[in-house]
């Protein structure tokens, strides 16, 4: 039994949106699981669970940005516009904890015996550098994102794709 092609096309976007989705999803559910039973009034436990944080961040970014490209490539306006409210969500988060991770490192950071604050420190540098990174990537993007869906509007999806192939194609021109 074969399936028409619009049906197959449709069948792999919710397959790509699915799998995508997932990429977010397991990582939250990893992290929270890991820092369960929370203690939001212990420095020591939002100090790690921040700092665990950080090395959580690429995966669900990287889905984030993929689910973006999909959506561009097939004209889902609204489900890229909705990304970008979640990607302009996940950067007020994330500014958030660059505020408060540094006053939890200073916290920590006193009841670390000496030996051990160089690992530290630099440690907890790298893990805020992370948590910026993710900030600037999904504030690029929610903001990117939702300014391209008010440039989606009026025109017809095949036009779409075939900018981004004129795009990419002038890119390699100039490499």
């Amino acid at each position: 039994m074969s399936q028409s092609p619009s049906r197959t096309s449709a069948l792999i976007i919710a397959g790509a949106y699915f799998f995508l989705f997932t990429l977010v999803l397991w990582p939250v559910v990893d992290l929270t699981s890991t820092v369960y039973p929370f203690r939001m009034g212990d420095p020591g436990w939002r100090y790690g669970s921040m700092g665990l944080m950080a090395a959580y961040l690429s995966t669900p970014v990287l889905a984030i940005f993929l689910a973006m490209v999909v959506s561009y490539l097939f004209g889902h306006k609204n489900t890229l516009r909705a990304i970008s409210v979640f990607s302009v969500l996940g950067f007020v988060v994330l500014v958030v904890v660059l505020i408060l991770f540094p006053l939890d490192v200073i916290q920590v950071r006193s009841a670390t015996p000496e030996e051990q604050r160089s690992s530290f420190q630099v440690g907890a540098a790298i893990a805020e550098l992370k948590h910026l990174t993710a900030a600037v990537v999904l504030a690029l993007l929610g903001f990117g994102g939702w300014r391209t869906t008010k440039e989606m509007a009026g025109k017809p999806k095949s036009s779409q794709s075939s900018e981004l192939t004129a795009e990419v194609l002038k890119a390699q021109k100039r490499d």
